[in-house]
């Protein structure tokens, strides 16, 4: 079917965005998505997709190892946090597949982002080895390569001091909140080493609202490449987040798009002052406007891919 990438996402969209945008319980989310209600499940195998899978760890202490491991499935199969979901192996107890939901009000709204995790021999004395699965290329983030490097003070690939740093007290878990706290953020542009001085200048606030364009850009061939080749270990419920929330994803880009072109005119004070009169709700909680025409642009393409995959590969019906 022929898709319009300049069709009237006010129109077209409404209805599905608010039927979408009704309060909802994370557990009302989780049923939805086929979720565990803890967002932990613990499978038969491991997918061998696993970044991880042919290096079975050999410890030294299998049974401190073991013990570890219990206590990493008590702390996830308790205290995941709405938006991190993990799936375990009984065939390999040292594997984790991790997905996350991009915080709202971020430029990673909506998003997935996928992780494969391994717990080394020596664990808990080192830190997980963890791989992000990245869609795009370069990278959306600061803190996340497009080689699978993950930067965070905990992995020890990232500065920290004291409860930063990883000890043997540590967990899975904590990285986890980590990345979803400290990495997909409002500003990610100030994530990179030294930039988070620029905070209170101009030229810094410019900066960050270029990156946010980027970031969202990348972020819609991210998701436009998972709608095509879901990771294994969460390809049912990558499907199943896609036809829930791509209405409501798209709906809100548009949005953007559409404010953006309509204040195209004039200099940068006028576009600042009619920007004014928008609503605060369609206004984002980051730095993106005035947008530039090149984010327009680029976007615009990005949507128009991102629709038509979800309608190729029947996600979508429109």
């Amino acid at each position: 079917m022929e898709i319009n990438s300049n069709y009237d996402c006010d129109n077209d969209l409404k209805q599905s965005f608010f039927e979408v945008s009704t309060p909802q319980t994370p557990a009302d989310i989780r049923a939805k998505l086929n979720f565990n209600i803890d967002g932990f499940n613990l499978v038969d195998c491991a997918c061998a997709s696993h970044r991880f899978y042919g290096n079975e760890p050999k410890s030294n202490d299998p049974k401190s190892f073991f013990s570890a491991i219990k206590k990493e499935l008590r702390l996830l199969r308790s205290s995941l946090p709405y938006g991190i979901y993990v799936k375990g192996f009984e065939d390999r107890m040292d594997l984790y597949s991790v997905m996350i939901f991009g915080p709202e009000g971020t430029p990673y709204e909506d998003g997935l982002f996928f992780f494969d995790v391994q717990l080394p021999s020596d664990y808990p004395t080192s830190p997980p080895c963890v791989h992000y699965i990245s869609f795009c290329s370069d990278r959306l983030n600061p803190n996340l390569y497009e080689d699978g490097k993950v930067c965070v003070s905990l992995l020890g690939t990232w500065q920290g001091k004291g409860t930063e740093i990883w000890h043997n007290k540590s967990s899975l878990l904590q990285v986890l909140v980590s990345i979803q706290g400290l990495i997909l953020v409002h500003e990610p542009y100030f994530n990179e080493a030294g930039y988070e001085k620029q905070k209170i200048t101009p030229e810094g606030q410019e900066n960050s609202r270029m990156y946010n364009e980027m970031s969202i850009c990348k972020l819609v061939q991210s998701m436009t490449k998972i709608a095509m080749h879901p990771p294994e270990a969460f390809k049912s419920e990558t499907i199943a987040h896609l036809k829930e929330f791509s209405d409501k994803f798209i709906y809100r880009l548009e949005r953007w798009l559409n404010i953006s072109e309509n204040n195209m005119s004039g200099d940068n004070s006028s576009r600042l002052k009619r920007l004014d009169d928008i609503p605060d709700k369609d206004i984002p909680e980051f730095s993106l406007f005035p947008a530039s025409r090149g984010f327009c642009i680029t976007l615009r393409k990005n949507l128009f891919n991102f629709k038509t995959t979800l309608v190729e590969w029947g996600i979508t019906a429109s």
